[in-house]
């Protein structure tokens, strides 16, 4: 394992190489953008060019070894300890490198779930894949009636064989019109009580009859969604968790 100061040392080389550092001038009143909007009117174009840009980055990033400095060696980590994470999060962030807020709620939320809760199969399939860019993950928890109290999704998940059909109503879902994959709750016992009758899944937001819908904004930009499933078909390899165990699954994705 290298020390830290050999690992920032081979950091500093990456970034100064792929990468501008950020200007260091003095602050002034009045300099800079007079946008004060908190979500940003993008057009499909826009997502579409700072997505490539993004992805571009996170692959370049990965490729160097380091995509996933603190993660298992055998989904593409290198396993160092968490404090090197952190040393790189702080010398990158003085560089002026291409935002990678596409990839923010899957790799900050959903990838330690899949770590946490995921089959073989998903966490072969997902992590890596997720990390290094190539995958776009997206949560899928808020329901019309379910907000706030989460333990009252009603978008249910019915058992055939080795497969789960969905089918329900998910809203406020961010960057699900890009989005590959997404963590979804849903209700696969309703006789249950309500905390414990909740199962996760990885759902494949590109599958048949899967709808999303972006919901506009009075500022003109969409930058949420309400998404539909219509007998949409889930692998039981990509559900997470136990059966019913879905409660526990949603707390490790929301103390993420």
């Amino acid at each position: 394992m290298p020390t830290l100061d050999e690992f920032l040392e081979e950091a500093t080389a990456f970034l100064a190489f792929n990468a501008d550092p950020k200007g260091d001038g003095p602050f002034a009143w009045g300099d800079g953008s007079d946008s004060v909007a908190i979500f940003a009117h993008k057009t499909p174009e826009d997502e579409r060019s700072e997505g490539a840009e993004a992805q571009a980055w996170r692959t370049t990033v990965f490729d160097a070894g380091f995509g996933w400095i603190s993660g298992p060696a055998q989904y593409g980590g290198r396993e160092l300890p968490s404090s090197y994470e952190q040393a790189w999060q702080a010398l990158m962030g003085r560089y002026d490198v291409p935002s990678t807020m596409p990839f923010g709620i899957g790799l900050g939320m959903i990838a330690p779930t899949i770590l946490a809760h995921g089959t073989d199969v998903a966490k072969q399939r997902y992590l890596r894949a997720m990390y290094r860019g190539d995958v776009i993950a997206c949560q899928l928890f808020s329901e019309p009636g379910a907000g706030s109290d989460l333990a009252s999704v009603q978008t249910r998940a019915e058992r055939d064989g080795d497969e789960w059909i969905v089918t329900g109503q998910k809203v406020w879902t961010s960057g699900a019109q890009y989005a590959d994959i997404g963590e979804i709750i849903c209700r696969t016992d309703p006789d249950a009580p309500k905390h414990k009758g909740l199962t996760g899944f990885v759902i494949d937001m590109r599958a048949p009859g899967v709808e999303v819908r972006p919901l506009r904004q009075m500022t003109g930009g969409a930058s949420f969604n309400e998404v539909f499933f219509t007998e949409v078909r889930v692998p039981d390899d990509h559900r997470l968790g136990g059966v019913n165990g879905g409660w526990t699954v949603a707390l490790t994705t929301l103390m993420s």
